[in-house]
Order: C-alpha cells, then structure tokens, then sequence
C-alpha cells in the first residue's frame, strides 16, 4: 500500500493534511487509514485538516451515514478528532459528528484550526461514574 502523505506526529497528536483534488470516496478512503495509523500507533488525538483537498462533490445522505460509522469503527474509541474543514463540510457536518458519536467517536468539525487544535488538547471531562458523590447500588438479597 501506498504510503500516507500528509501525516506528521507531533507532541501528543498527530496530524494529517490531504492536499490536492479527491473524489469523496477517495478523501474518505485517506482520512480512514489515518485514523487506523492513530489508533496502531497508539495516538490519542488526530487533526485533520482538508482545506487544501478539492474536487468532491457533495456527499449524500448515505455516503455521510457509511463516512462516519466507518472512521468511528477505525477510531474503535480510542481517537478523539478535529476536523478543519471547509464551511460548506462543516454545516453539513452534524449528521456526521452525530452518527459518529453514537458509534462512541468524540469528534467534531471546525473552520478555524486554533479552535480545533484547542478543543483537541483540552484534557478529558472526568466521567459520571467516577464521581464518588453518586449514590450506592443497592443490590436484592
């Protein structure tokens, strides 16, 4: 297989860039094998950013639904994700960020890469379950 352009690993995260004309399965095809290259190497957090991909047409409500369950199957929720997009990607995102994090994928789609890269780096909320103020389980005798 055909080396990844575009990935570099920095201080706790990686990034990836895509440069150049794509067709949606083929943009979809480069984002998907970054994600899996995170996951193998044991990289939490993934920037991507696809300003500088083009020629994709808009993608249809199916191949949206296949994107997301796809990059939230490579993640295996162990990927966190921002995505700098263009404006058009990113308003038409939310299906895409909604299906992607019932398939326990935390990623989210931005304009601005100071914005992404801040809520990529901002520390994990601490769960429910570890708050030691809930109230005990009571189990049947």
């Amino acid at each position: 297989m055909k080396k990844l352009e575009h990935f570099e690993r920095k201080p706790g995260y990686a990034v990836f860039f895509p440069v150049g004309e794509f067709s949606f399965d083929e943009l979809a095809h480069l984002i998907s094998r970054a994600v899996v290259r995170c996951r193998r190497q044991k990289i939490g957090k993934l920037l991507i950013i696809s300003t500088g991909a083009s020629g994709f047409h808009s993608a249809g409500i199916a191949e949206q639904y296949n994107f997301a369950e796809q990059i939230a199957a490579d993640a295996a929720s162990l990927v966190k994700i921002a995505h700098v997009a263009s404006p058009e990607w990113v308003r038409s995102g939310d299906f895409r960020v909604m299906v992607a994090g019932n398939r326990g994928l935390e990623l989210e789609n931005f304009n601005a890469e100071s914005a992404a890269l801040e809520w990529l780096l901002r520390p994990a909320k601490m769960s429910c379950s570890a708050d030691k103020s809930a109230s005990p389980r009571i189990n049947p005798i």
